[in-house]
């Protein structure tokens, strides 16, 4: 009897951590659909703010930076409303002008690298290169490869981007790396790799770290 009683208590409470459980994650749903909301609003009043920007000859330069920028959050805000299900958003493929997405990353970084003393170079070796990828995934993978460069790495960044094949185009980030022995990240950091990682694959590349 008191076995039997054990076990009965026992499934009562498993029960109830499920339910628990069942609660919290329905709550981290919301949480998450709320941040999509959010964060749509802005990203649609930037879209339209972009369009007028290219309309204003003072100020048309500008737009083609934030471009980038935009890309990089539509796949972002793809990948929260799809984090709801327990996946990423699926990658589209359209043709897409690479050096069009290289100079508008490179560009958005430019002001940051100069703040902190650091020269951030292009080269351009491939020509006017079309890709079939997602440009947003472009976008994210170039974005996070020179945000590690900015707050991993030292002294001046190179970006070059070549043919290294028949129907294959090479783009390398380079810095002089961190001072010291490497070491293993922090819980919680390296997320920017492996997003990069991520999203070259999704864009039809591989990412590879020397």
């Amino acid at each position: 009897m008191a076995a039997a009683l054990a076990l009965a208590l026992g499934g009562w409470a498993v029960a109830a951590l499920a339910v628990v459980a069942a609660v919290r994650l329905r709550r981290r749903l919301e949480l998450v659909g709320d941040a999509a909301h959010e964060l749509r609003g802005p990203a649609t009043a930037l879209v339209f703010a972009v369009a007028a920007l290219r309309r204003d000859p003072a100020a048309a330069r500008w737009a083609p930076r934030i471009d980038g920028q935009l890309d990089r959050l539509a796949v972002g805000l793809a990948d929260l409303e799809a984090a709801r299900s327990g996946c990423a958003a699926q990658a589209r493929r359209e043709p897409v002008l690479l050096e069009r997405v290289v100079r508008t990353a490179v560009d958005a970084w430019r002001a940051p690298f100069a703040a902190a003393g650091r020269d951030l170079a292009l080269c351009w070796e491939a020509g006017p290169e079309h890709v079939a990828a997602d440009p947003g995934r472009l976008a994210q993978a170039l974005g996070n490869l020179l945000a590690n460069a900015a707050e991993h790495g030292r002294g001046p960044v190179a970006v070059s981007v070549f043919r290294s094949g028949a129907g294959t185009v090479r783009i390398e980030v380079r810095d002089a790396g961190g001072r010291g022995e490497r070491r293993a990240p922090a819980p919680g950091r390296g997320r920017g790799l492996r997003i990069a990682r991520r999203a070259a694959r999704a864009a039809g590349g591989e990412l590879t770290l020397d």
